[in-house]
């Protein structure tokens, strides 16, 4: 999904930030067995909620407004979840392999740490979609340590001038990181924004 797709950052701050998007389709004669499907989707991630840094629905905001439950029993749409390790985006995979709930999911992150997941837990993807940088006049784009944290939000709903207003509050001792990643993390509206590796990053860039 291209929303998910184009994480900027390196092997090392990529490392504990793993999307997974399951997407319910459109068959409208089989929206009542698919909702319900989706709700025992939910209830599996549930299990796995310390271990996520986010999730939420489509223009459905992320966990920083809604609770899983409160998502569960909302409108059918689309799952986003972002796990801070691979280790339990793999276990979670699995028990939704396990259950065959004949659902598309989608997986974005580290190519290499994806490929080698799929192999342990018996999974053959259907596509794999690579993302090849931006073209054009790139001397307009804000700084590369800048869009690590406003490319978390696929749908640019994170703005490079509010980081870097962020980052002139935390120098100045007003915010703490983590204030400043939650602030960022609230402009997202399908929770795929990753609040833990935020902070991270917002450490890099600042003085204090």
């Amino acid at each position: 999904m291209t929303h998910s797709l184009h994480r900027k950052g390196d092997r090392q701050n990529l490392c504990d930030d793993y999307v997974m998007l399951v997407m319910p389709g459109m068959n409208r004669a089989k929206l009542e067995p698919i909702k319900e499907r989706m709700k025992k989707i939910w209830d599996i991630l549930s299990g796995y909620e310390a271990k996520l840094a986010n999730f939420g629905t489509l223009r459905g905001f992320g966990r920083h407004k809604k609770t899983i439950d409160e998502l569960k029993n909302g409108p059918l749409t689309m799952i986003h979840a972002v796990f801070k390790e691979k280790e339990s985006l793999q276990a979670c995979l699995k028990e939704i392999k396990e259950k065959d709930f004949g659902i598309s999911v989608s997986v974005s992150g580290l190519y290499e740490d994806f490929k080698d997941t799929c192999l342990e837990i018996g999974l053959s993807p259907h596509t794999v979609q690579y993302s090849f940088g931006i073209s054009g006049d790139t001397n307009k784009l804000p700084d590369d340590d800048v869009l690590e944290v406003s490319t978390m939000c696929g749908h640019a709903m994170v703005s490079p001038n509010l980081i870097a207003h962020l980052i002139g509050k935390i120098d100045k001792g007003k915010m703490t990181h983590m204030e400043a990643a939650e602030e960022l993390t609230a402009m997202c509206v399908c929770g795929l924004f990753n609040p833990n590796r935020a902070e991270k990053l917002l450490k890099s860039m600042t003085q204090s």
